[in-house]
């Protein structure tokens, strides 16, 4: 059950991670550092960027970064 609520959290905040890097001025940049990055450097980076850090949150969340990553590579 503990995983279900962390998927659905999870599948409900990537969008606004998403529609974060859109209002980055950098995302272009950015996105084309993350296609070139190893792998598993690529979630660090989304986190880095902020994108992946709700509003009112201090932190980024990884789940969320790794999903929000998924997302943009599949649209970028």
């Amino acid at each position: 059950a503990l995983n279900t609520a962390r998927d659905e959290v999870v599948a409900a905040l990537a969008p606004i991670c998403v529609e974060q890097s859109k209002m980055d001025p950098q995302v272009n940049q950015t996105m084309m550092q993350i296609k070139e990055a190893n792998s598993y450097k690529r979630r660090d980076m989304v986190m880095e960027a902020g994108w992946a850090t709700m509003p009112g949150a201090s932190e980024a969340d990884r789940f969320v970064a790794t999903a929000c990553l998924e997302r943009l590579q599949a649209n970028f």
